[in-house]
């Protein structure tokens, strides 16, 4: 494991979390209206799962004797909860994305290993839900059209 590449793409890890903390508390805070309330704990809990995340890179990039990063990415403004979902969609996106090339550059260590296959497992569940609440779901049709499963039309 090369430790100098690790730490590197860590520190992009955690300057990508420390922006969605930012961005998912932004959110929880200007969001007006009668749902109000629904998607305040919706980015307030994410936001706080963001800074666990932070901290949990921070921590190993330290054991890898690096220094942690401090700056955050930049925070995309929104007031409209449509364009709210859809900034974090990507942000959840471009986090599976940095953790697979993470992934890749751990293969050899079972702890590192585990962590980011963890990491990539929660973040995949994350874009699912912003999909299905985007409605960007792809629906997935068994057999041909016109045929339903195993009957003839």
């Amino acid at each position: 494991m090369d430790k100098a590449k690790v730490i590197e793409k860590l520190n992009q890890a955690i300057a990508l979390e420390l922006g969605a903390v930012l961005q998912y508390n932004q959110y929880a805070h200007v969001l007006l209206g009668p749902d109000r309330k629904l998607w305040y704990d919706f980015f307030k809990d994410n936001s706080d799962e963001a800074l666990d995340h932070a901290r949990t890179f921070a921590s190993r990039v330290v054991a890898l004797g690096g220094i942690p990063s401090a700056e955050p990415e930049p925070v995309k403004q929104a007031a409209d909860i449509r364009e709210m979902l859809s900034n974090s969609l990507e942000v959840e996106r471009r986090a599976v994305a940095l953790y697979t090339e993470a992934l890749a550059l751990c293969e050899d260590h079972p702890g590192y290993r585990n962590l980011l296959e963890d990491q990539i497992q929660k973040e995949t569940e994350d874009v699912e839900e912003l999909e299905k609440y985007l409605n960007q779901v792809s629906k997935v049709t068994a057999g041909r059209p016109g045929k339903r499963m195993g009957r003839t039309a």
